[in-house]
Formats: structure tokens, sequence, C-alpha cells
């Protein structure tokens, strides 16, 4: 979405920025997040169906109202530099609470697009290799995503589209000293599939988008390895030494003994 198609809007007390030519029934958009919407730590968002399409409608607590900001803002920073956002139909604030509508980019997210692709070896390794390319470019563009995991990265066509932008932040010194952190959050996830090899191609994948030496592709690996053990440990509970006796490998094999799909309550 341009910033020439959006203007400046007002409506039930809201206040911000709308597609223009849009009506938007902003009561109808809040009663649909409060009676179904899925709620999130910041925010509460829902699937609305509209007459030219389904929307998004994202709605932050106060004093959230600088999270919508933000994500418009680095939604359309974004899509400057080449990468695909959700359309935005609009964006506002009423004190502070706010308020976020986009268009369903439609496609698959990524969990989803790779389960599709299991009996496809080729067909998965060039869509892990585009995602590598794809995050390191996002690196290089200055961009470090809030929240990298599967679901927010979508497949629509041909296009990997990044979602929930609304922690994501532009700045060269933060890609020096944070940046990979995105590919824990992406890579900590158990995916059926999904093979040591096929994570070193990700990985590889994005060291030749950044242009890294083998040096610095080696320091990468062992560091994401071990920030990947040590995020599994905390989120789903394993005890370090387990892990640490286990390995990596064991550690996020599909099927296996940490496999979270495979506890049973």
């Amino acid at each position: 979405m341009t910033a020439s198609r959006l203007i400046h809007w007002q409506q039930d007390g809201w206040r911000g920025w709308i597609e223009a030519g849009v009506q938007l029934d902003v009561p109808a958009c809040l009663a649909a997040v409060r009676a179904g919407g899925r709620r999130s730590r910041h925010a509460r968002t829902a699937r609305v169906e509209a007459v030219d399409g389904a929307l998004f409608v994202k709605t932050y607590d106060p004093p959230g109202a600088w999270r919508a900001a933000r994500a418009f803002r680095m939604g359309a920073a974004m899509t400057r530099a080449g990468f695909a956002t959700p359309a935005v139909v609009a964006m506002g604030r009423q004190g502070g609470a706010g308020l976020l509508v986009t268009r369903d980019t439609g496609g698959e997210d990524l969990l989803a697009a790779l389960a599709r692709r299991r009996g496809q070896p080729a067909a998965k390794r060039a869509l892990l290799r585009r995602l590598g390319g794809e995050v390191g470019r996002l690196h290089g563009a200055g961009f470090v995503h809030g929240d990298l995991v599967p679901p927010n990265v979508h497949l629509a066509g041909e296009r990997l589209v990044f979602l929930d932008n609304d922690r994501t932040r532009r700045s060269r010194l933060l890609v020096l000293v944070s940046a990979r952190r995105n590919l824990v959050q992406l890579g900590r996830f158990v995916v059926p599939g999904v093979t040591l090899a096929d994570r070193a191609r990700v990985l590889a994948a994005y060291a030749a988008a950044r242009g890294l030496s083998r040096r610095a592709r080696r320091r990468l690996a062992w560091w994401v390895v071990r920030k990947t053990v040590a995020r599994r440990c905390a989120i789903d509970g394993i005890a370090p030494e387990r892990a640490a006796r286990a390995g990596y490998r064991t550690l996020m094999r599909s099927g296996g003994p940490f496999d979270p799909a495979q506890v049973t309550t």
C-alpha cells in the first residue's frame, strides 16, 4: 500500500489513515474482534469478510496505539524497499488504543507451505533457500522483524509476505547486534519433513544474501544452534542437560522424543 492511496480519516472517535474510496464499518469491525478475536500478548485480531475481500482487523489496548502506527510505518517502509507486506486499509488511534486493518494476503503460512511439499524434495529445498535469501535481504536492507516465527511468514504465489510488523524496526546498528535472533525465531520450530540439511540450506542462503565469509558463516551456524537449543529448552520445558546429551539433531527431529506434537497429556 502506497501513501498516495491513503487519506486522512476520522470516524467514531478514531483518527488516522484510510485507503481512498474505502467505506469501513468500524463498529462492526470492533464487534467482530470482541466476539471472536484471537488474543495475543499485545493485541486481538479477527478476520472480517468485506464486500471487496477479507480483512484482518487488529486492535491494541491502551497504550498500544504506537504499535499500530509502527506496523503502518514499517509495512510502508518494507514495501518501498521491495518486500511484501499486507496491504493497509486503515490505521487509527482513539486515545491510547490502536487499530490496524489490512487485506488478507492469501496463500498459506510457512508451516503449511512446507507441509504441502513434504513429498516434493526439490520444491521444499527451493522454498527454504528462498526463505533464507529473503531474510538475508531483509537484514541487508536494515530491517529486523519483531517476531519472525513461521506463522508470520506467508507464501502468496511466489512471494514471501512478512506479517505482524508492529515490533519490526529498521536500524543498521540493530541488524549488527540482534538480527540473528530472527533465525532463532524461525528455526526453533520442529517441522515435519525439515531435516538438519534443510536447516543448513536456510543458513547457507541467508549467508550468501548477506555476503558472509565461510568463517562468518560457521560462526553464525554455531551461534544459531546454541541459541535455538536454549530457546527450545526455555519454551518447551526441556532440561538443558537432557538436550545436551541428545544433541541438536535429535532435539529438532520431527517425530523424535522432543517433538511437541508427540507429547501427550
